[in-house]
């Protein structure tokens, strides 16, 4: 026999459960590790999949640190999104726009909205596409803010710019098709990494390291191909910025 005590606790358990499932969506939605509480009130992992799974509910002293990082959280404990939150993101957005979908959550809310340029410029990881006199911006792509200041803190937001990549030469880091997000405010190679080059009025997306006598490799990620350009500082080639974050899910 369930008495009344007993179906107060249900409802409680019940209640708990949906509170840990909507943090965990919302954790998800905005990119975020478990481990990222720790940067942010001191909050450990295991203390964190322990609310996700039920087991306790979140403080208030959680909901009042981590709400800087986009959480909507009276979704979290009521199941009603915010007032600026309860249409579809994509119903607020201009129709031309179309989003990304994969590891860059969708904006939360319009103040959470960055649009990020998308060019008509591809970038060849092959023999090279020819380079267009100027940038020409295709469409804006609208993605969450706060998951670029929390995944590319080094880059300024305005500075980014999306391109497609194309050709079998880096398979492994990024895919034919794949975007690449790129810093355009780098313009020399201070760190190892993949870069966006021009040469001869074309593009190409390669790694470039730094040898020990000061010269610079230029090369591929797919084993399958092994061609390696050495710059002894007589070529012409310029860096129109570096990848920071391949459309597959890769943070470089």
């Amino acid at each position: 026999m369930t008495t009344k005590r007993d179906s107060k606790n249900l409802d409680l358990d019940s209640l708990t459960l949906e509170t840990g499932r909507r943090l965990k969506e919302e954790r998800l939605r905005l990119g975020l590790k478990a481990t990222d509480f720790e940067n942010h009130g001191g909050w450990p992992a295991s203390t964190v999949y322990g609310w996700e799974s039920g087991k306790s509910s979140p403080k208030s002293e959680f909901y009042a640190t981590t709400a800087p990082l986009g959480f909507d959280i009276p979704y979290i404990i009521t199941g009603k999104r915010s007032q600026n939150l309860s249409v579809p993101v994509m119903d607020v957005l201009e129709p031309r726009r179309a989003g990304l979908t994969g590891p860059a959550p969708k904006p939360a809310h319009s103040e959470d909205t960055l649009y990020i340029p998308l060019l008509s410029a591809t970038g060849s990881m092959g023999p090279g596409t020819e380079a267009l006199a100027a940038d020409v911006v295709m469409g804006d792509v609208p993605v969450s803010l706060v998951w670029v200041q929390m995944n590319l803190p080094r880059s300024r937001p305005e500075a980014l710019r999306l391109v497609h990549a194309y050709g079998d030469s880096m398979r492994g880091t990024l895919e034919s098709g794949d975007f690449s997000l790129v810093d355009t405010d780098i313009h020399s190679v201070d760190i190892d990494g993949v870069y966006v080059l021009e040469a001869h009025q074309r593009l190409f997306i390669k790694r470039v390291r730094q040898r020990m006598d000061g010269r610079y490799e230029i090369s591929s990620d797919n084993p399958a191909i092994k061609q390696t350009d050495i710059l002894n500082g007589g070529h012409e080639v310029r860096i129109c910025g570096m990848v920071v974050y391949g459309w597959n899910g890769r943070r470089f």
